[in-house]
């Protein structure tokens, strides 16, 4: 009798080893990962502010040239608004060339200009940086793909700062006038 009372203590005692140690803290780490996971989803809130960028557009032809200060700018990922142009100026498009003497030089290409100006765009700053659509780090140097309702160009951005009244000169001064 005592050996199958023996048996049955055996049997009915839980046994623990390193195996189910591991799967313990495996699943905790999930379930910790998974949490910090929807926390940098839905708990982080994202400040929205606006962005003032200057771009430059390389080899615009003259007849496709369609752009207007003011013009509300589109992300061609989303089709949602995400801006618009506070101003630009029109150059000659130049590329590098070797005149008669060997010498470089720059030379206009004839029927092609150069666009820079400045754009203000609606983004989402974070500890990173601005996020354009709420999903594109925006740096300098990285080429965007926007478009107005005549033409989509590729923007590349040369300076990103954030946009206050005081940078935007006559803007501050009219937003204060109608304060009053």
């Amino acid at each position: 009798m005592n050996r199958n009372t023996e048996q049955k203590n055996t049997q009915g005692t839980p046994r623990f080893n390193i195996a189910d140690v591991v799967i313990l803290i495996v699943i905790v780490a999930i379930i910790a990962a998974l949490g910090l996971r929807i926390y940098n989803i839905f708990g982080a809130e994202e400040e929205l502010c606006r962005v003032e960028a200057t771009f430059r557009v390389e080899g615009v032809a003259e007849e496709h040239f369609s752009l207007a200060k003011d013009a509300k700018l589109y992300s061609a990922e989303t089709n949602e608004e995400v801006g618009y142009i506070k101003d630009f100026k029109i150059s000659d498009y130049t590329e590098l060339a070797v005149n008669e003497n060997g010498e470089l030089v720059e030379a206009k290409v004839p029927g092609k200009k150069t666009v820079t100006g400045t754009i203000i765009l609606s983004c989402e700053k974070t500890d990173k940086g601005f996020y354009l659509d709420g999903t594109r780090l925006l740096t300098v140097g990285e080429k965007i793909k926007l478009y107005t309702s005549t033409r989509e160009m590729m923007f590349e951005l040369n300076s990103i700062k954030e946009f206050s009244l005081q940078t935007s000169g006559s803007a501050a001064a009219a937003a204060q006038a109608a304060a009053e």
